[in-house]
């Protein structure tokens, strides 16, 4: 079952990424969705069951948060 995110919130939370995975994407009209594979599964061969489902609102809401990462210098 899928669910519609209807906020984004900032947080700041430790970001602890070890492993490598796949990221698939597709979208139509109305929805722009994410799903990841298991954490480790290079190939995208070990399915996982997160997805993320966006409206155009939440997008540009990630779109400007993706900006805002791009441009900062570390």
């Amino acid at each position: 079952m899928m669910a519609l995110i209807t906020h984004i919130q900032l947080c700041g939370r430790k970001i602890r990424a070890v492993k490598k995975t796949v990221l698939e994407v597709n979208f139509d009209r109305n929805c722009f969705s994410m799903w990841t594979r298991a954490a480790g599964a290079e190939q995208g061969d070990v399915p996982s069951y997160s997805s993320i489902q966006l409206d155009r609102r939440q997008a540009a809401e990630l779109c400007a948060l993706l900006q805002n990462f791009l441009e900062e210098e570390n």
